[in-house]
């Protein structure tokens, strides 16, 4: 149901940003091409990587020219390309993949990212990794977080208070070194 769902949209139209994890997209490039070898694709969670950095800059790239969108491949090092230009982005923390619904929240920053800055929607994907993934890593590091259940409040808060830092104050302090890189595909 779900690759026919992706069918759909792809043939209905033209999207802006194909966000998902390796999994996902591997099966968004098989499924949209047809082709009847598309893995098996269990949830949004399934799997540890298959592929190492440079296949998943690949994959990513492959499926943003032949699309002629942004694809944001998420991970431990999130891949992020428009066909042309490719970037990893290390940021983040594991306690967001330990919570459900921070893929699905990352998805809507990278909406209202894209909605602000449509003239390149790959620099907006990538200021909205940066923003979302910064605001966790700063939360992780809070005294009050001990795990998942912690986590989640303080992300909220953090991600609240990087945002009004960054659109208010001109502030980019809280996100420290910026880890992202170009990379060739």
């Amino acid at each position: 149901m779900r690759r026919a769902a992706v069918q759909t949209i792809l043939a209905a139209g033209r999207v802006d940003v194909i966000k998902g994890n390796e999994g996902e997209i591997t099966a968004v490039l098989g499924t949209a091409t047809g082709a009847v070898d598309a893995p098996q694709q269990r949830g949004v969670d399934s799997g540890p990587s298959e592929l190492d950095e440079a296949g998943r800059a690949r994959l990513a790239a492959a499926l943003a020219e032949r699309e002629r969108c942004v694809v944001v491949l998420t991970g431990a090092v999130d891949m992020v390309s428009d066909g042309q230009r490719t970037f990893a982005v290390r940021h983040g923390h594991a306690l967001l993949g330990q919570v459900t619904g921070t893929g699905c929240c990352l998805g809507t920053a990278v909406s209202a990212a894209v909605a602000v800055y449509p003239d390149d929607k790959l620099v907006a994907c990538v200021a909205a990794l940066l923003l979302y993934e910064g605001a966790a890593e700063v939360a992780a590091r809070r005294g009050d977080v001990r795990g998942p259940g912690t986590f989640v409040p303080a992300f909220l808060d953090e991600l609240a208070r990087c945002r009004r830092a960054v659109a208010v104050d001109g502030d980019m302090s809280w996100l420290g070194d910026a880890r992202v890189e170009r990379v060739v595909t």
